[in-house]
C-alpha cells in the first residue's frame, strides 16, 4: 500500500467481507491471521508480552489490523461463526516476502546495518511453525474465541539474526552499528508521513528496528498443544534454500 486508506480497505473491509461470506456460507470456524503490530512494540524490554496485555497498535498498519480482529470477536460473541485470531511475528520461509529476500542479501554483502546495540529481542514466525498453529486454531474445541501468540519457541536478538543468516550464506560479517536514535528519527518519519496519508514500507520497518517486540507462546502451548519445530537456524537454511531453488541470487 502507498496510501494509509489502503491498509484499511484491505485489512478492515477486506476482512469484513470475508466474514460476511463465510457466515453467510454457514461455515463453522473463523481463523483470522493478524499481526505483531496491533499489540505494538515491548513496554518493558525483558517481559515477554501475552494475549493479556492491552493492545497498543503499532501506528496505522496496527490499528487496521486491531480493528479487523474486533470484527472477527464481534461476529463470534453475536453467535455468528466460531472465531479465532492467530498473531504470527516476522514471517521467514518458502514464498517470504520480497523485503526478507533484502535482508539476506544486506548480510550477504558483509556489512548490514544494527540500529542500536543488536540486543534486542525479535519474535520470529517460521512459516511451518505458522501452519502447524493454523491447524490447531482449527482442531481445537477450546480455541474459539481466543487470541494466541504463534511464533518460533523463543525470541532471538536481532545480531543473533544476522549472524545466523550470515553462517548459513557462508559470510563474515561487520555489522554498521548506527544510533538507536535512528530508528526514533525513522519513527518520526514514519508518523508524519502517515499524518500526511501516505504509506512507506521500508520506514515503517526501520522505524521498529531497535525494538522489542518479543511475546509469550505459552498460551497456544498450554491450549492448543503447539510445540514450534523449527528454529533460527534450520528455518534460515530453508528460506536461503528456497531463494536459491527460484533463482534469487545469494
Amino acid at each position: 500500500p502507498r496510501r494509509i486508506q489502503e491498509l484499511y480497505d484491505i485489512n478492515v473491509k477486506g476482512t469484513r467481507n470475508i466474514l460476511d461470506a463465510a457466515i453467510a456460507a454457514k461455515a463453522r470456524r473463523f481463523i483470522f491471521v493478524s499481526s505483531n503490530s496491533p499489540a505494538g512494540l515491548n513496554d518493558v524490554p525483558g517481559r515477554l508480552m501475552t494475549e493479556d496485555d492491552p493492545p497498543r497498535p503499532y501506528l496505522n498498519y496496527g490499528l487496521s489490523k486491531l480493528q479487523s480482529e474486533w470484527l472477527v470477536n464481534d461476529a463470534h460473541r453475536a453467535g455468528q461463526i466460531e472465531g479465532v485470531i492467530l498473531r504470527p511475528c516476522w514471517f521467514y520461509g518458502p514464498n517470504q516476502p520480497r523485503r526478507q529476500t533484502r535482508f539476506f542479501t544486506m548480510i550477504k554483502k558483509g556489512n548490514p546495518i544494527v540500529i542500536g546495540r543488536g540486543d534486542n529481542l525479535r519474535s520470529m514466525s517460521y512459516v511451518d511453525n505458522t501452519v502447524q498453529g493454523l491447524l490447531l486454531a482449527d482442531a481445537v474445541e477450546k480455541a474459539a474465541g481466543r487470541t494466541y501468540w504463534i511464533t518460533d519457541r523463543r525470541p532471538y536478538s536481532f545480531i543473533e539474526i544476522i549472524n545466523t543468516v550470515a553462517k548459513v550464506l557462508g559470510v563474515e560479517v561487520r555489522p554498521r552499528y548506527l544510533p538507536a536514535f535512528g530508528s526514533d528519527v525513522a519513527r518520526l518519519v514514519d508518523s508524519l508521513l502517515q499524518m500526511a496519508g501516505l504509506y512507506n514500507q521500508e520506514i515503517h520497518v526501520a522505524g521498529e528496528l531497535a525494538a522489542n517486540i518479543a511475546v509469550s507462546i505459552d498460551a497456544a502451548r498450554r491450549d492448543l498443544g503447539y510445540d514450534p519445530e523449527i528454529e533460527l537456524e534450520e528455518g534460515m537454511r530453508r528460506s536461503i534454500a528456497w531463494c536459491r531453488e527460484n533463482g534469487i541470487p545469494l
